[in-house]
């Protein structure tokens, strides 16, 4: 006797043998047992087959298309499945793929959970628990790798790369590829919270060991440093003939420099500017564009305001609402043939007297007193005398005023 019955080794669906004594239906098994049924239906469709009856989502079936043997599992009351095993793995809309923490039992513990968040979202869950996703370099054992995660760690997000064992720590990058259009690498985050004290971006390095010149931050374009930031916090910017640097100093100031030479250094005492530096004003509202004004050392203790051979005049006002109202003293080299010092005055300004003091001493002054070339008003406080004295090349001459 056959599997099937009779003593073939095969059943013909349409007119099938008794089995025990049981004589089936036409075109099917019918029920073998209450707890343990197999059917079988004849036709060329995936709801046809050998199925495996139970209650509810118990129920199985192996069926051919045409095309393909499928597997169904979990088969529901539509006769739809909730797990298909075909040309590929299918899973129902709100089913998932689950990994058990031990061997496969029907009551093994799950804990990972990969299913379909919406059309196109794949997403790993596990209730309340957090997930880690690796992707590894190489592996050997779980003592021995090399790895890139992406993961939850006490509810923050991270991505990173990770060794251990021979596994040697890779670097993480973003490779954005040429570009024809501007797309930048952006950060966005809103901060809605007056009483708290944001963070856009943070890098905290544990500095164990390393060189002097690492960076915390490094800039580039075309493999030259454009922007950097050192490890001590001294900031590189620019290159070549217009490269700087800003560096802390113990005043807590900072230095910029140009190349190789101090162009102007900022602290607490001041602003110092090189020997050759300057205070330089430009005519228009661009910087180091068209120079008319500077304030200069020509030597040492003097202060010195030019512009090559460009006249200049010096403005010290008492009031100034605008260009066309003021009151000011001039001191101008404008003139060809002299210098001039002048009090002016525009629009409600008032016009002022321009006075000179004079020196008051016991006696008249000695060549010694007043330099050759040179005169001063003089009072001598013995005899009650003001006059105008001048050294002409050592001989004193002078003017009484009446």
């Amino acid at each position: 006797m056959g599997f099937f019955g009779g003593g073939g080794s095969s059943v013909d669906l349409a007119s099938p043998s008794a089995i025990g004594s049981t004589t089936p239906n036409t075109g099917a098994f019918t029920t073998l047992s209450a707890t343990n049924r197999l059917s079988i239906s004849a036709g060329s469709t995936i709801n046809n087959g050998i199925r495996f009856t139970g209650t509810g989502g118990d129920s199985g079936r192996l069926a051919y298309n045409g095309y393909a043997l499928y597997l169904h599992f979990g088969q529901d009351t539509t006769n739809n499945p909730q797990c298909q095993l075909g040309d590929n793995i299918g899973v129902r809309s709100n089913g998932s793929f689950c990994f058990s923490n031990s061997t496969l039992t029907a009551d093994a513990t799950k804990d990972v959970f990969l299913r379909r968040d919406a059309a196109g979202v794949l997403a790993q869950y596990n209730g309340t628990s957090a997930q880690t996703f690796r992707l590894y370099n190489t592996f050997t054992d779980a003592s021995n790798y090399e790895r890139g995660f992406f993961r939850w760690n006490t509810n923050v997000l991270e991505i990173g790369a990770e060794a251990a064992g021979t596994g040697t720590q890779r670097q993480l990058r973003l490779p954005l590829g040429t570009v024809t259009a501007s797309t930048p690498l952006s950060v966005t985050q809103t901060w809605n919270g007056s009483g708290v004290t944001f963070t856009g971006i943070q890098a905290n390095i544990t500095d164990t060991a390393s060189a002097s010149g690492s960076y915390l931050i490094d800039l580039q374009t075309s493999g030259t440093s454009r922007f950097a930031v050192t490890k001590t916090g001294s900031i590189y910017f620019g290159s070549g003939a217009n490269s700087g640097i800003i560096v802390p100093n113990s005043l807590g100031g900072i230095a910029h420099y140009v190349e190789s030479n101090l162009a102007f250094h900022v602290s607490s005492s001041g602003i110092s500017l090189s020997n050759a530096g300057g205070l330089v004003w430009s005519s228009n509202a661009v910087a180091n564009q068209i120079r008319e004004v500077g304030i200069f050392r020509d030597s040492s203790n003097t202060l010195a305001q030019r512009n090559s051979t460009n006249a200049q005049a010096f403005k010290l006002y008492r009031t100034f609402t605008d260009a066309s109202n003021y009151e000011r003293l001039g001191f101008l080299a404008t003139n060809t043939t002299r210098y001039t010092i002048t009090s002016e005055n525009a629009g409600t300004g008032s016009a002022r007297s321009l006075e000179v003091s004079f020196y008051t001493s016991a006696s008249d002054p000695t060549s010694t007193d007043i330099t050759s070339g040179c005169f001063s008003v003089w009072k001598n406080s013995g005899t009650g005398t003001v006059k105008l004295w001048a050294n002409d090349g050592g001989t004193m001459k002078s003017v009484a005023f009446a």
